[in-house]
């Protein structure tokens, strides 16, 4: 509504202006910038910055971890386009755990895409906020639930999310027995808003179920907790560097399963060529790559022609991280289907390549590779089979950044 309404109000301006061309400059003026200023206002009626306290532009805090106490979680006007809920969050600080904030109470912006956040069902929580231009935003559902402890410290409970995260694989942190000032205990069992009677695991031994409810042993103070956000999650989000173990462990946590079935006799043609395609691209000169290669390629939705391919795209694309992959067969996983090609080929190739049935056999080689440098973590070699042999047909993974500019 505020797009629209802003429209509404310029031409309003001009109309204003040209029927009162005659008029007194300073009226003019006058009436000019009251419109103005009522543009301005309907422009960021539906921003949640006009509702959140700002903290001066200057504060562009990347990270302020620090544990909470709720003072209120309120909805926010619904942005249009957004497929989001906004929520204006007010916590008083209890404790600093990372960063630094000048007040003892701060408002944020939260964003949730299914309704209420769940951090504001506990009255303390150990808080992810990150600033822009002095207004802060809430690290989009990363929270810990927290506790008094008996030594004067505040705790939360078992995270499987955190240790489970593939950047946390090695991570030295355990969880503890943690004696807090209360019994800390969650329901096994709700029922949601439609009736339906819901069940929750609590894994042994960190919690111990009684009856319908499960009481915490296990956890860690915050200091942990935020450690383990810190190299898991908020890493992954690039708020901090990951290490190449980090990497590693990632692609790791990629790999496919190993096959349950031997090889079909296919599979051994298919995996005999794949060896004959890794030394293609790794020879220089690229002789052998043009002679697998189709004349044209299918890549990021569009035909390439391969010679386009190789001076504009393969450095980027069969990078080191790629052809550092491509040799370890625990790194690959392979399928194959039958399809229809339609005018994605060229006619020369459509002489070349053997039906299967009605329509084509693709084989795809897909080769999990690290995340580093925000690249995606897998990509797709699309094979057709020919009267030759196999041929490079596609190179996919809808990632590339010049690569088809």
């Amino acid at each position: 509504m505020a797009t629209i309404l802003k429209l509404t109000i310029t031409l309003s301006i001009t109309l204003l202006l040209s029927c009162n061309s005659q008029s007194n400059d300073t009226t003019n003026s006058s009436k000019k910038d009251t419109v103005i200023s009522n543009i301005k206002k309907a422009a960021f009626v539906d921003s949640p910055r006009s509702f959140i306290k700002n903290y001066g532009a200057g504060n562009s805090n990347r990270l302020f971890a620090f544990v909470g106490e709720r003072v209120s979680v309120e909805p926010l006007p619904h942005e249009q386009g957004s497929m989001d809920n906004g929520f204006k969050g007010k916590y008083a600080i209890l404790q600093k755990v990372y960063g630094d904030f000048p007040e003892d109470t701060i408002e944020f912006v939260a964003y949730d895409h299914y309704g209420k956040p769940p951090f504001s069902k506990y009255k303390n929580v150990l808080l992810y906020v990150s600033a822009d231009s002095g207004t802060y935003y809430h690290q989009k559902y990363q929270y810990n639930d927290v506790y008094k402890t008996k030594d004067g410290r505040w705790a939360g409970t078992y995270t499987a999310d955190d240790y489970e995260h593939p950047y946390n694989k090695h991570t030295e942190i355990k969880p503890v027995k943690i004696k807090f000032v209360a019994k800390v205990t969650f329901p096994t069992k709700t029922v949601d808003d439609e009736g339906r009677q819901l069940e929750y695991l609590f894994p042994k031994p960190y919690f111990k179920t009684e009856g319908d409810s499960a009481i915490a042993i296990y956890g860690n103070y915050v200091e942990d907790l935020f450690a383990l956000k810190k190299s898991g999650v908020l890493t992954a989000r690039g708020l901090f560097v990951p290490t190449a173990e980090q990497e590693e462990d990632m692609v790791e946590s990629g790999q496919p399963e190993a096959p349950k079935t031997p090889p079909s006799a296919d599979d051994l043609k298919f995996l005999a060529f794949w060896k004959t395609f890794v030394a293609a691209v790794k020879e220089p000169g690229m002789k052998n790559f043009k002679n697998i290669a189709l004349d044209t390629l299918y890549v990021c939705d569009q035909l390439l022609p391969v010679g386009k391919f190789i001076d504009k795209c393969f450095g980027e694309v069969i990078d080191d991280e790629v052809q550092k992959r491509i040799v370890d067969r625990t790194k690959l996983e392979y399928t194959s289907s039958e399809v229809e090609f339609y005018n994605l080929l060229t006619s020369q190739v459509k002489k070349e390549i053997k039906k299967v049935g009605s329509g084509y056999r693709l084989r795809k080689m897909v080769v999990t590779r690290s995340t580093k440098n925000n690249n995606p973590p897998k990509i797709y070699f699309g094979f057709i089979e020919t009267k030759k042999g196999y041929r490079l047909y596609e190179i996919d993974h809808y990632w590339f950044k010049q690569c088809c500019q």
